[in-house]
């Protein structure tokens, strides 16, 4: 799927159904969600919103029914360099990276300005529909004076808030693109979508690996240190400003030395992550500390949480697990329920078709969707204790996602 530096700079950053029913294919023309069979007595009762996913260059959107099915989907050409799509926990908006650009062995410039875009959903199909734009790099003309030193510029999305996003830039510069440098990008959002100024936060070059995951809940943004440091995980505050405050380390998987660590999920302040001691593994750490708790045996390389509002209930992790016997190498789909200590209990597991690299949870938590390497999207419904049921897989449907729900902007003013 990606290389080193594609991964760590997207972690972060991509037709048939199981149940018979053919859906339009990439590049068709637009066409409506057909409607439901009969009346129903609400609007609210025929639909759990809509699920985005990018196909680029065009955005798949699937209304989603009130079983979590995907509804036939509304084909919509945005623009050929959107790349990512990010949701926001109220399901109001959907953030997106479009541009990046590079230079070609002749000397020219390719690609196209970067910029993120807030969308907002068309309540008629659901449909984005574009609300602000923010520009984050502009594209450098043929002519600059920068020469050969100049290569390329990508842009991430991390996290979507209720009010900010939170990105990363790649930049490659210098001979045959020789040094790398990655910046942190805060960017404030009204309550009306429309997006603010950008803070930069920008990383010492050649020391860092690229992998950063936000917290949006608590404002942390999680990152490995240092190559020329004592290694491990770090942890910082982002302040209100954008600004970030280093406030913990640590280079221990339980007792056990680590050289480094990738975030993969947070949910109620517990970090886990994929560790390197002497086998891959994932360890669990507590706070703004890390404090060190636990490491299970185990490989994950993909991970989403769903964290009711309810302390008193459990939060659900799903993640993508790697696993061998006798040489052969698996992969898994799990679910844990994580009680108020931290600690993960399994509930589900299955094997998927393929590796899975993208998992999306709807907002209710009744509802799971996943991306493999395949490029097949497929859908689940989670019960009240965390296991899972498929009930569609759509091939060729792969790509970032999003999900927003209907009224969700009226319902917040």
């Amino acid at each position: 799927m990606r290389n080193r530096h594609a991964c760590g700079l997207m972690l972060c950053g991509l037709l048939a159904a199981c149940g018979g029913r053919d859906f339009t294919p990439p590049g068709a023309p637009a066409t409506a969600s057909p409607a439901p069979p009969t009346p129903t007595p609400s609007p609210a009762a025929t639909s759990a919103g809509y699920l985005h996913v990018l196909q680029r260059p065009w955005v798949m959107t699937y209304e989603i029914d009130p079983t979590g099915r995907l509804r036939a989907p509304v084909t919509q050409h945005v623009s050929k360099d959107l790349y990512q799509l990010a949701g926001e926990p109220q399901g109001r908006f959907v953030y997106a990276a479009h541009g990046s650009w590079y230079r070609n062995v002749d000397g020219t410039v390719g690609g196209s300005d970067g910029v993120v875009v807030t969308y907002a959903p068309d309540p008629r199909d659901g449909t984005l529909v574009e609300v602000s734009e923010q520009t984050v790099f502009e594209r450098p003309s043929d002519g600059q004076p920068c020469g050969a030193s100049c290569d390329s510029l990508g842009l991430v999305l991390l996290e979507g808030g209720a009010n900010r996003v939170h990105g990363s830039t790649l930049y490659r510069w210098g001979t045959a693109r020789r040094h790398t440098t990655y910046t942190y990008l805060f960017i404030p959002v009204s309550s009306d979508g429309h997006l603010g100024p950008v803070t930069r936060h920008p990383f010492p070059y050649d020391q860092e690996s690229g992998w950063m995951m936000v917290d949006g809940r608590s404002d942390v943004l999680y990152k490995p240190a240092p190559y020329n440091g004592p290694g491990g995980l770090q942890a910082r505050v982002i302040e209100p400003d954008g600004t970030l405050t280093r406030m913990g380390w640590t280079n221990l998987c339980l007792a056990s030395t680590i050289d480094s660590a990738t975030p993969l999920v947070t949910a109620r302040g517990f970090l886990f992550a994929s560790a390197y001691t002497k086998v891959p593994t994932v360890c669990s750490y507590q706070g703004l500390r890390l404090k060190p708790l636990y490491a299970l045996d185990l490989t994950a390389s993909a991970a989403t949480a769903f964290v009711p509002s309810s302390e008193g209930e459990p939060a659900l992790l799903a993640m993508n697990v790697t696993t061998s016997t006798g040489g052969v190498r698996r992969e898994e789909l799990r679910v844990f329920a994580m009680n108020s200590e931290g600690d993960l209990r399994p509930v589900y597991s299955e094997e998927p078709p393929d590796r899975i690299g993208g998992l999306l949870f709807h907002p209710s938590g009744r509802f799971l969707y996943a991306v493999d390497y395949a490029s097949r999207l497929r859908a689940y419904t989670v019960d009240s204790d965390g296991r899972l049921e498929l009930t569609m897989s759509i091939e060729h449907a792969g790509g970032s996602m999003a999900i927003t729900l209907k009224d969700a902007r009226t319902q917040d003013r």
